[in-house]
């Protein structure tokens, strides 16, 4: 699929579909997928289709010895960080 930029979108169009999305639990751009269908007509779904959680069967998960593992191993090989160069 294609992406789309949308210039010039006034203050109240931006609030208004952020609104949608946190009051939907949806990301801004399925809420502008849902309204620009909605407007030529070409649906009447009332939320777009997610993945949701289907995936995460294939995701994995650590225990919690991989989890600390990986943190010490992340810590011996990056060390501090520097927060003067974060600032």
């Amino acid at each position: 699929m294609k992406q789309m930029t949308i210039r010039a979108m006034d203050p109240e169009l931006e609030q208004g579909i952020n609104a949608m999305a946190k009051e939907r639990d949806w990301s801004v751009n399925q809420v502008a997928t849902y309204l620009m269908r909605r407007g030529l007509g070409l649906t009447d779904q009332v939320k777009p289709q997610m993945i949701g959680n289907q995936l995460d069967d294939f995701l994995g998960r650590w225990t919690p010895q991989e989890s600390e593992r990986f943190d010490q191993e992340t810590e011996r090989a990056f060390g501090q960080i520097d927060d003067e160069h974060w600032q």
